[in-house]
């Protein structure tokens, strides 16, 4: 059985159970950040999403990833294979993740794959993903530092355009690399259209600080600005109309943590 069938027979097995509560009148989907580049979507009709469940500490550096508990993701998607991405152990019975090249449907949830581009621009290595539910689109940027380094160069800033035209409800920036690209992904995240913006894929939680402190209180070339929330938890409600006014960008700094029952009940 394929994966697209087995979603078809679990969606239908609910319908006929009971088990699928009726959404909410407006979408919500909760953000869960376990750590580096892995977060733990939560939609309002109970449909789980687990991206990049990397090894914790990988490479001996400062970026933990924490453990799933009960979670059991429906969904699970890798922009690349890198250790920090795919190192960690996903549980028993989970289909396997959705990778490059592999747009994906399942209970109101579309997942569409951008190639992008991480150790160089001449072919894409990469894989950012787009989730839209219900009128909402999440972008997880994956690993495009390569995009991030060059972007004082009119033609990547072109590309960019071209590879994330639409308006985003939340995007997830990476905003670490083998070496300092604070400054350069301030200025990456300023060139996409996104009401709200949360930043990943970090060394040291003083990099995500020293990001939060670079936007708080900048502005676009639109005229947008950029308002900093800072959190000490690893969740986030992601709503309709919630944030992002068209006047200003709410940037929102999460501290990972495990999963907890809570984080996927509802």
């Amino acid at each position: 059985m394929n994966r697209s069938t087995k979603s078809l027979v679990a969606g239908a097995l609910l319908f006929l159970t009971g088990a699928c509560a009726q959404p909410p009148e407006h979408p919500e989907i909760r953000v869960h950040y376990l750590g580096h580049a892995a977060f733990l979507f939560t939609l309002d009709n109970g449909l789980t999403v687990l991206t990049d469940y990397g090894q914790s500490m990988a490479y001996g550096l400062d970026s933990p990833v924490f453990e799933l508990g009960d979670a059991r993701p429906d969904v699970v998607t890798l922009s690349h294979d890198h250790v920090d991405h795919a190192g960690g152990k996903l549980p028993e019975g989970v289909s396997p993740p959705i990778t490059a090249g592999e747009g994906y449907e399942t209970q109101g949830l579309t997942i569409t794959p951008i190639p992008t581009y991480e150790r160089t621009l001449d072919a894409p290595d990469n894989t950012s993903y787009v989730f839209e539910y219900r009128g909402l689109k999440l972008l997880h940027l994956g690993d495009c530092q390569a995009l991030i380094t060059g972007i004082d160069e009119p033609g990547v800033r072109a590309r960019v355009h071209d590879l994330y035209p639409d308006t985003y409800d939340l995007v997830l920036l990476p905003i670490g690399f083998t070496h300092d690209i604070l400054a350069e992904a301030t200025a990456f995240v300023k060139l996409l259209d996104a009401r709200q913006v949360i930043p990943m894929h970090y060394w040291s939680p003083r990099d995500r600080d020293a990001v939060l402190t670079m936007l708080d209180g900048t502005t676009d070339s639109r005229g947008r600005r950029y308002e900093v929330h800072r959190q000490t938890g690893a969740e986030f409600e992601l709503e309709q109309h919630q944030g992002g006014n068209g006047e200003t960008v709410q940037v929102t700094g999460l501290t990972p943590a495990p999963v907890t029952r809570n984080s996927v009940s509802r």
